[in-house]
């Protein structure tokens, strides 16, 4: 019996958790979408005052995305290897 009940609390922590989760969820996704508005309005900001045209605005976006990727890569890369240097040396 105090197994069952044991289970019923933690089901119920679990409900608690989860529902807290998605309150959390709710307003990340209401921030993002806040973001890439104010983004989109930037955009169309600097292309109407001649600043730089969307098609530029976006592939400075693609590049700054393509040089992140290539340091992820190159973290994961070295982190690999140092794994291998220190299973080489035990």
């Amino acid at each position: 019996m105090i197994k069952l009940s044991q289970l019923e609390r933690t089901v119920l922590e679990l409900g608690t958790e989860i529902f807290s989760l998605k309150g959390t969820m709710a307003k990340n996704k209401e921030s993002q979408e806040n973001l890439v508005s104010v983004f989109n309005g930037l955009k169309q900001l600097l292309d109407e005052k001649g600043l730089i045209n969307r098609e530029d605005f976006e592939a400075a976006v693609e590049l700054g995305e393509a040089i992140e990727s290539i340091d992820l890569l190159a973290d994961n890369q070295f982190e690999l290897d140092l794994e291998k240097m220190k299973k080489a040396g035990h």
